[in-house]
Order: structure tokens, then sequence, then C-alpha cells
């Protein structure tokens, strides 16, 4: 996941929360914060992994958002 965002030098990611959801608890959903060298919050990530119960396929996407709300990342492998 990290290899699929873009962050600025200084920048890090801070986990805010994580939930699953599903019947069996299939999907798995990570909220991070990315925040700058002072501590400010510049942006969030949230990463979807989701393992199909029949199957077992494996998919996982990635939404980046900068801190107006603009989509910089969208990708789904």
């Amino acid at each position: 996941m990290r290899t699929r965002i873009k962050l600025a030098p200084g920048e890090t990611l801070k986990e805010e929360s994580h939930r699953s959801k599903g019947s069996m608890s299939e999907t798995d959903i990570w909220t991070y914060a990315i925040v700058d060298s002072n501590g400010n919050k510049v942006g969030s990530v949230v990463h979807t992994d989701h393992t199909a119960i029949k199957g077992f396929h494996r998919t996982q996407s990635v939404e980046q958002r900068d801190a107006t709300g603009k989509i910089v990342v969208d990708v789904s492998w």
C-alpha cells in the first residue's frame, strides 16, 4: 500500500482507525492521516482490503486525498 501513495519529503502516515465489515468480516478498512514534519494533517488515506468468501480472491484499493479533499491517488489491485 505504501508504494502506491504519494508522500512529500517529511510526510508520514498516522493510523486513525481500523474497522471490518461484511457478514464474515471479509473487508478491512484502515484510515490514515498524512502528517507533515510539523505535525499538521495535510491529507488522508483509506486502504481497503477485501477477501472474497468464495474463491478467496483478494482485492485491495487505496484512495489518497489532499487537505482540501481532492483525490490524489485512487488505485485498485
